[in-house]
């Protein structure tokens, strides 16, 4: 029963092993064929063995070709080593032909002994180049080192050109007249035969590894180089069957070895590009975004389905147009220079946009580009991807309104709460001096827990009020001197200071563009709080230090505190939040919510780091605006 997995093979393997098997039968059948003329006349199968010839070596220069530019593209050790090895045996190939007997002499009286010699030469180069493109470890090549193999070649194969042509004695014989060829002429196809068996092994091996039909074409091909070269020690005269079979054969093996490199090289490549842009077309033409590409000229490169819609017209007419074409010469212009904008800047670039659609939509864009360069680094073109913001933007608009009016809500009613909340606490302190001693002992007790009510109330909602007008205040931060900033804290802070004993130690500040206002109320509150949770056991030790970060400064106020639980590391930061009753520390549980909004509005953020009964550290972070 065939498996499953020799179903999926079946399809890969069997039109190039049958091409395989057909070459061995032609072989055997050959070889039982007798020894016979094809062509009676020497000056008959001339043409014939130049055509052959000639397939041969355009083959192989195409070979070369193909194997020099695609390593270009994928890096290819293997085809650019059988291109190398394609030159060689072309090239030599070409003085093969022409010196053959019958052709005009070529500097040199051509001779059937040349013509051998030149003949395995040719059959050596490809064979060497066969197992190295296998068997060779693979490595990158660079261009000078692609061009320094080529020249070396190409010195190598004049000198053997030269040594076919002008120097037989530096070769043994491989042919004599009137006794035809020599033992070395016919173990030398011998042992490139047995070199061509070699390289189809390796090139089956690679192909049940890889599993890569291309491999095994170039197989198939080694094996009929080899079997023609077997065919080239049986002829008797040029124009035999044995001689024209072993040609018909190398020009075959040559045009299969064209062919896989061919697909490997250049089908496959295409193949997979072409399935790439298909994917790409997909995954463009599925998003609701409008995404476009023109090159530096702001020509139009290709758009997807939505960007048709938008311009009313389809992606193949607008190759190569402009902007233009489709709306007024201002906004096209306007288009233009985002476009010049972005491949300027060398990275992505935004903008938003209202457009008009044909249906009479107007939505409004939010357009990025970015430029596109080669693997060199030129300039292609951009790339841009428009989405639609429209609900977004009436969304955010509605939620800045309510955000808005809820701060105004708040700061109107913490502003005017207070007046009654101080108009309470007057009226029940003249009703404590008046008549506490006449309501009792419990009733003026009472009266004295409403006054105290009702001042928390007037802190809390002061405290409220000045939290709602941090974002309202001006939106400029011009550079101050922080050092400056914390002296005004500390005057502000000085009676607290003197009562608890405090030592405020600090350190060099730099000067940073902040609110001035808000920082000194930032640097009050942080450093209040160190003096209002001192420890009991000790005299309050503050310290205020600033440390220079890559792209902002980092601010510390350091104490030696009671301390905080880590569990409540964050929640202190949010509004009315506290961790410790009335009865030990006063307080409106908002004092750390406005440090962490004025912080987050210079952009920075605010932590503590604290060891319960030992002390707390608060840093922020301000940006480095100057």
């Amino acid at each position: 029963m065939v498996s499953r997995v020799e179903k999926s093979i079946l399809p890969l393997v069997l039109p190039p092993l049958s091409l395989l098997v057909a070459a061995g039968l032609c072989g055997v059948a050959v070889q039982a064929v007798p020894p016979g003329r094809v062509f009676d006349d020497p000056a008959s199968y001339l043409p014939v063995h130049s055509i052959l010839e000639m397939i041969s070596i355009a083959v192989s220069l195409m070979v070369f070709s193909l194997g020099w530019t695609a390593h270009r593209a994928d890096q290819s050790q293997r085809n650019l080593i059988l291109g190398l090895a394609a030159l060689v045996a072309g090239t030599i190939d070409i003085f093969h032909t022409l010196s053959y007997p019958g052709m005009p002499d070529l500097g040199a009286p051509s001779d059937t002994e040349k013509t051998i010699n030149l003949w395995l030469l040719g059959r050596l180069a490809m064979a060497v180049g066969l197992i190295l493109a296998v068997a060779a470890p693979e490595h990158q090549w660079s261009g000078a080192r692609r061009r320094w193999w080529l020249a070396g070649i190409g010195l190598l194969t004049m000198l053997l050109v030269t040594a076919g042509l002008f120097h037989p004695e530096w070769f043994p014989r491989t042919f004599i007249p009137g006794s035809g060829l020599t033992p070395f002429k016919v173990n030398a196809e011998y042992t490139l035969a047995l070199a061509y068996v070699a390289a189809s092994s390796l090139l089956t091996l690679e192909f049940r590894r890889t599993g890569d039909r291309n491999d095994l074409k170039m197989a198939v091909a080694a094996w009929i180089l080899a079997l023609s070269g077997l065919l080239l020690t049986l002829y008797g005269e040029v124009g035999d069957v044995f001689n024209l079979a072993g040609h018909v054969g190398k020009a075959l093996a040559y045009l299969l070895i064209y062919n896989a490199l061919f697909v490997s090289g250049v089908q496959t490549p295409y193949d997979a590009l072409a399935k790439e842009q298909a994917l790409l077309r997909t995954l463009m033409d599925s998003v609701p975004d409008l995404i476009f590409f023109k090159d530096p000229q702001s020509r139009y490169l290709g758009y997807n389905r939505a960007f048709a819609a938008y311009c009313g017209r389809p992606e193949a007419g607008m190759i190569g147009r402009t902007d233009d074409e489709f709306v007024p010469p201002e906004i096209a212009e306007f288009y233009r220079s985002k476009d010049r904008e972005a491949m300027a800047a060398g990275r992505p670039t935004s903008n938003e946009e209202w457009i008009d659609y044909p249906d009479g939509r107007r939505v409004l864009l939010e357009t990025v580009k970015a430029p596109i360069h080669d693997h060199r680094g030129s300039l292609l073109g951009m790339v841009g991807v428009s989405r639609d913001i429209t609900g977004r933007k009436s969304a955010e608009e509605k939620l800045r309104r309510a955000h808005y009016d809820l701060e105004m809500v708040t700061a109107v009613a913490a502003h005017d709460l207070q007046e009654p909340a101080r108009t309470i606490a007057s009226f029940l302190q003249l009703l404590q001096l008046r008549y506490g001693d006449k309501l009792g002992e419990d009733a003026d007790q009472y009266i004295t827990y409403a006054v105290e009510g009702a001042h928390r109330m007037r802190a809390q909602l002061a405290g409220l009020l000045e939290y709602t007008l941090i974002d309202r205040a001006d939106a400029s931060f011009p550079p101050v001197d922080a050092s400056t900033i914390l002296a005004q804290a500390l005057d502000g802070l000085r009676p607290r200071i003197g009562e608890a004993g405090a030592a405020v130690v600090q350190e060099s500040l730099p000067v940073i563009n902040a609110d001035p206002g808000q920082l000194r109320v930032l640097l009050q509150h942080l450093i209040g709080n160190a003096i209002k949770f001192r420890h009991p056991d000790r005299k309050p030790e503050i310290r205020v230090t600033a440390a220079r970060l890559p792209d902002c400064w980092e601010f510390s106020v350091a104490d030696n505190g009671i301390g905080i639980e880590e569990d409540y590391w964050d929640k202190i930061f949010v509004v009315f939040q506290r961790l410790h009753s009335l009865h030990h520390y006063e307080g409106t549980g908002i004092g750390l919510a406005i440090c962490r909004k004025i912080v987050e509005r210079h952009g920075g953020r605010i932590r503590v780091v604290s060891v319960p009964g030992q002390g707390s550290t608060f840093s922020f972070t301000l940006p480095d605006r100057a």
